[in-house]
């Protein structure tokens, strides 16, 4: 495995963005953030899945990840929440490794990262684990390969922070505050869009 340092130290310092960022202009969706992981619980998911990438240890180390509450879901990585350990564990087993078993992938080192719904994955990505490189896993079992992506997860993560910031639009989905949440909202359909989003 590459143990480069700075797949870790990117992912921390785009996180800590992300964090000033929701801190002054989505004040209830920074309150709502939970506190780390505990060791015992990385130590447990390490335990079930060997080794992890280091890009998700260090965002544990600072975050414990989770869905929470809210109008929606916090859904603070472009409509994305970061698995808690223990569901990250969850979704390798009942969602992940059926998909590869039933593909005839063979074992793969990937590791659940982030989805739409954490306690009820149906759209998520992984990490591979020797690369960083960023795997999606879409509909019906259908997979973005790492390899396919062309992205790391601290690429991803920091370019979520650059879009907060400012920085070049990514995807369809915007960022916007209403009523102090940020949401990430498909603008092609204004329909959908609450009056009190305000986009970034």
């Amino acid at each position: 495995m590459d143990h480069d340092p700075s797949r870790a130290e990117r992912t921390t310092a785009a996180w800590t963005r992300i964090e000033e960022w929701l801190r002054v202009r989505a004040p209830r969706s920074y309150a709502m953030l939970p506190g780390p992981a505990e060791p015992s619980e990385i130590a447990a998911a390490e335990a079930a899945l060997g080794e992890l990438p280091q890009e998700l240890v260090a965002l544990w180390s600072l975050r414990a990840g989770g869905s929470g509450s809210g109008p929606e879901r916090p859904q603070i990585l472009r409509g994305y929440d970061v698995f808690p350990p223990m569901d990250a564990v969850r979704c390798h087993f009942i969602a992940l490794s059926p998909i590869l078993e039933v593909g005839e992938m063979g074992p793969r080192p990937w590791v659940p990262a982030c989805a739409t719904a954490t306690d009820e994955p149906a759209l998520w990505n992984f990490i591979d684990v020797p690369t960083g490189q960023l795997g999606w896993n879409v509909h019906a079992g259908e997979f973005t390969e790492p390899e396919e992506s062309g992205d790391t997860f601290a690429e991803w993560i920091e370019s979520v922070a650059d879009q907060l910031h400012g920085g070049q639009a990514w995807g369809i989905r915007l960022p916007g505050v209403a009523d102090g949440w940020l949401s990430w909202r498909d603008t092609r359909d204004p329909n959908r869009i609450p009056s009190s989003w305000e986009p970034v």
